[in-house]
């Protein structure tokens, strides 16, 4: 059986980041850890991205996370999340400052991806 630490809460609203909505509970089954790096699918092909959290308040950069959580049903997942404003991606390549303003770059509430997944941690660097 799973030991359940404490539930993460995901409530995004619409912002400068992502015109989407989200408010979730989920029952963590691991603690978070800071995220550098993720796969996700741009122009239809899997590809290594950074990645920070959001906050809406200050349409700033923030850490971002990613914490085991179950998945109704479907076993183990991995919540991947941010601060208020949800999380911004952009290629792996690109130096250029975090900004909702930049064509290059895109936000979404939360991702879930299989806990398996490729992901490249902080801590890891």
């Amino acid at each position: 059986m799973l030991e359940w630490r404490t539930p993460v809460f995901v409530e995004v609203d619409s912002n400068a980041n992502t015109d989407q909505s989200v408010s979730m509970i989920f029952r963590d089954v691991g603690l978070p850890r800071e995220l550098y790096c993720i796969k996700y699918p741009v122009d239809g092909e899997e590809q290594p991205v950074q990645i920070t959290g959001w906050d809406a308040g200050s349409n700033t950069s923030c850490p971002a996370y990613a914490c085991k959580v179950e998945e109704s049903g479907d076993g183990v997942a991995l919540l991947i999340y941010g601060g208020s404003g949800g999380v911004r991606m952009k290629s792996l390549e690109d130096e250029t400052q975090w900004d909702t303003a930049s064509s290059d770059q895109w936000g979404d509430t939360h991702l879930v991806y299989p806990a398996d997944c490729f992901i490249v941690y902080k801590d890891e660097l």
